[in-house]
């Protein structure tokens, strides 16, 4: 009790700041915790009737390729209402041809082609738009050529999310695992996770065109992009953040929802990774705000423990509670991506912060150019 008075009365003036030190470390842990939960909880779906069609609806552009070696995984779904739409953005490669042999053989595909003379500056918005007008259906899934479904029950898993009370629904989309990539599945796995925290507090602004979905009578209702169809931003974050007050936004955790990204060149992996900060410049205060909670108790707690280490004669007892958060952290974070079904990832995230700081300071400058 006596060591505790010495402790105590070395802190001087510094009482206050040690109590606000203590605040942030409480409340760093238990947003961590929460955190997790947003992973553990959630509804078990349940398996419905499939009585309700779905449309697929993919874009491309100058990707013959990657149609021959990725489209049959979407066509050849187990489900038995479904229809592939595909639109060509401008091709001028052999993609007209490999569309064309693909409808000879698949009568539940559909294809649009944009001509190269179109006087938009960007296609994308516009090509999801004629997708979403020749969908048959109300429930339109979205992903992208240079992606496969990781299971022939995609399409069931995303729509088995919706519900009466559902307008959009998120699925995660990872680079494969079995390849040297743990930086991008990393990075995507936080991405999906961030997502699902911020969908749980209410902040409906992140999407992704690998693996989403929405009704088409939402989309209608709305008038879909007629707001800002020449950028390329927020085809799919906008939208969710639009359709988000008809209704909930799902996020689909489980491993037949999953899409595996197989484009992960260098030039690919840039284009990804920016788009998504890019993206987040668009967001309000609030949603920055509220998405980078633990960013901020987290920066709090590591300043104020390197301030008493570096002017407090008790400074190895501070070095206790570093220590603590920073092997809680990592427990956290990976029984998270276990959750996710993300393993093999555990070195990496030893060495994540520093990484993602410097990381962000590059891409935020970036992909503002990038993207413009």
């Amino acid at each position: 009790m006596s060591h505790f008075v010495s402790f105590w009365e070395s802190l001087g003036e510094d009482k206050f700041l040690m109590l606000l030190w203590i605040m942030f470390f409480l409340l760093h842990v238990g947003f961590m915790i929460y955190k997790l939960m947003t992973l553990m909880g959630g509804k078990k779906q349940e398996e419905k009737g499939m009585n309700e069609g779905v449309s697929v609806i993919i874009t491309c552009s100058n990707k013959a390729e990657l149609l021959l070696q990725n489209l049959e995984a979407f066509l050849n779904q187990d489900y038995p209402c479904f229809e592939v739409i595909v639109v060509d953005e401008c091709s001028e490669d052999d993609t007209k041809h490999v569309l064309e042999n693909f409808q000879e053989r698949y009568p539940n595909m559909k294809t649009s082609r944009i001509s190269v003379e179109t006087k938009f500056r960007r296609t994308k918005k516009l090509a999801i738009h004629i997708g979403v007008l020749a969908a048959q259906y109300d429930i339109l899934l979205f992903s992208e050529i240079w992606c496969r479904p990781a299971s022939n029950n995609w399409i069931r898993s995303m729509q088995a999310a919706f519900t009466e009370k559902t307008v959009a629904v998120q699925g995660m989309a990872n680079y494969d695992e079995k390849k040297k990539n743990r930086i991008k599945r990393y990075f995507r796995s936080m991405r999906f996770w961030q997502t699902g925290w911020r969908v749980r507090m209410g902040l409906n602004v992140a999407g992704d065109g690998c693996n989403m979905g929405f009704r088409k009578k939402y989309y209608l209702a709305e008038r879909g992009f007629t707001k800002n169809t020449q950028e390329y931003i927020g085809y799919d974050t906008e939208m969710v953040k639009v359709l988000s007050k008809y209704g909930e936004v799902a996020m689909v955790k489980g491993r037949d929802s999953f899409i595996t990204i197989v484009e992960d060149d260098a030039r690919a992996w840039k284009d990804d990774y920016s788009y998504y900060y890019a993206t987040e410049q668009k967001w309000s205060v609030k949603a920055m705000m509220g998405g980078y909670v633990d960013y901020f108790l987290e920066f709090c707690f590591y300043s104020g423990a390197l301030y008493f280490i570096c002017f407090h004669e008790y400074r190895l007892y501070f070095l206790i509670p570093v220590v603590m958060v920073y092997v809680f952290d990592l427990m956290i974070i990976n029984w998270g991506l276990k959750k996710l079904g993300q393993r093999k990832l555990f070195v990496f995230s030893l060495r994540s912060g520093i990484y993602d700081f410097f990381n962000r300071l590059y891409y935020y400058t970036y992909s503002s150019k990038k993207w413009s």
